[in-house]
């Protein structure tokens, strides 16, 4: 076709370029589609005329539907199909490519009601898509107006009882829209495609037995949130912005050292999983791993109006999930903490550890020196262990306070924050009576949580899995007063300080 299509321009002494010859290839192919319709309608025993118009052109609709009452009677079905696509970014996006978009399906449905307010309708369908629903990079305008289409729909369905309103949600079909590009990147990120024949079907049974109380409809399937992605999101770096100050982080006061408040390594890995969470709404959090500090941040300003760090987040090809390498930087942009997060489509049960994992404790009663008056740094809100049960060469075990005892309020929390620092200082203590010292946790290679915080005290077992020289690396279980795993932090590093 297109051979024969330059052959043709030649010979009246025109040579188009690649992209008008594409664009005729089209017309003609569109032009071949439409009278095969026309012939199938026909042979199956109905009348078709075929009409170009502009569909936002009320004057012309209106003119339209008066010939068609016209020959035909009266218009007693109507379905809205137009659709045009002008994917951008918001910030690349121009007025006149938003009007592109938006008008023919808003401003087209307004002509169509308008022309047919006097006929008997007992039908009215618009094809919206599922990008109304779920949003969909790039596609805005497109998004909004599909949404509009159905609100319509909902209100006309209102107006009008008796009449089968329905908004037609549809993912992307095999054909159409969906370009060749389009369609391997939508196979290659599992959204179901919606074949022709399969389509056509699914509005026919819908039609068929349509239920006036149903009428926005999502069909073909609802792609995974991160299908959604436009081409390109996935390997752009997200971040924001976060303060840090007495004001709105008054509990760090009790995590300080030599007077200055240094940032918990536990609120930062609550941090990344708060942010991966806003940068993939809609998916589920499976766990945090590889949790390091790469250089401590002491909260100079804690005092003064407070600190501001940045949360970067890109994401790590993979399949199965999502992963998402996390950064917690300084105001000059330096790495100061780092982690990886891994999300998924829809919640899933994960393999729990517990006491059953590991070795059989025996422990001795504790009898050292008061925790938080010789051992242990941290003082008020962070004085958080309740009972030191006992310790052995294997390990240690106490009761702790979760950041509902402990009354850390005002925050929706992911973690139980306080009940996994808890756990941080008996893998301290812990490491100062195995490494004969000062330690600090340096690194965690991950973090689970099965569930929402606990009201209640928080039993935190901490096993030892490697020691060294100047290391030692934990397990640490916390169960609920059911004995219920409720969080887990596994592979805890601590380092002794030389």
């Amino acid at each position: 076709l297109k051979r024969a299509l330059l052959e043709h321009a030649r010979a009246g002494g025109s040579t188009p370029t690649p992209a008008e010859l594409l664009k005729r290839v089209r017309e003609v192919q569109a032009g071949r589609d439409i009278r095969s319709t026309l012939a199938a309608i026909t042979e199956a025993g109905a009348l078709a005329r075929y009409d170009a118009v502009d569909v936002a052109d009320a004057d012309a609709v209106q003119a339209l539907l008066a010939d068609v009452h016209r020959h035909w009677g009266p218009v007693r079905g109507l379905v809205h199909a137009a659709g045009v696509l002008a994917d951008k970014r918001i910030a690349e996006k121009t007025d006149a490519m938003f009007d592109a978009v938006f008008e023919p399906k808003v401003e087209g449905l307004r002509a169509m009601l308008s022309a047919t307010q006097a006929e008997p309708i007992k039908l009215l369908a618009v094809f919206s898509s599922v990008s109304a629903r779920c949003g969909n990079t790039g596609q805005a305008d497109y998004a909004m107006a599909n949404d509009v289409l159905a609100k319509v729909m909902w209100a006309e369905s209102r107006r009008r009882p008796g009449v089968v309103a329905k908004s037609f949600g549809w993912g992307p079909w095999e054909g159409g829209m969906v370009t060749p590009h389009l369609r391997d990147r939508f196979a290659a990120l599992g959204v179901p495609m919606i074949g022709l024949a399969e389509g056509a079907m699914m509005f026919a049974r819908e039609m068929a037995g349509a239920q006036v109380d149903q009428v926005e409809l999502v069909l073909g399937g609802e792609p995974r949130p991160e299908a959604l992605l436009f081409e390109g999101a996935d390997a752009r770096v997200q971040s924001l912005e976060i303060a840090v100050g007495r004001a709105s982080h008054a509990y760090l006061e009790g995590h300080a050292i030599k007077g200055q408040p240094v940032l918990p390594l536990v609120l930062a890995a609550e941090w990344f999983s708060r942010a991966a969470r806003s940068f993939r709404p809609g998916l589920f959090q499976a766990s945090v791993h590889d949790i390091k500090v790469l250089k401590g941040i002491r909260l100079a300003g804690f005092e003064n109006g407070g600190d501001r760090f940045s949360i970067e987040a890109t994401p790590l090809a993979h399949s199965g999930d999502i992963q998402m390498l996390m950064r917690l930087c300084d105001g000059q942009g330096q790495p100061r903490y780092s982690a990886r997060v891994v999300l998924l489509p829809q919640s899933q049960p994960a393999h729990l550890s517990s006491q059953t994992d590991h070795p059989s404790l025996s422990l001795e009663t504790w009898q050292g020196a008061p925790l938080y008056q010789d051992l242990l740094f941290h003082r008020g809100a962070f004085e958080l262990i309740e009972d030191l049960e006992g310790m052995s060469e294997h390990g240690i075990a106490a009761t702790v306070r979760g950041v509902s005892h402990a009354g850390w309020e005002g925050e929706t929390w992911q973690f139980d924050v306080a009940a996994l620092d808890a756990g941080l200082q008996l893998a301290v203590v812990f490491g100062q009576h195995l490494l004969a010292g000062a330690n600090l946790p340096t690194g965690i290679d991950q973090i689970r949580t099965h569930g929402e915080p606990c009201a209640g005290l928080i039993n935190a077992t901490a096993y030892r899995r490697k020691l060294g020289p100047t290391a030692l690396t934990t397990d640490i279980v916390f169960s609920d007063a059911r004995g219920q795993c409720v969080a887990e932090m596994l592979g805890v590093h601590n380092h002794a300080l030389v």
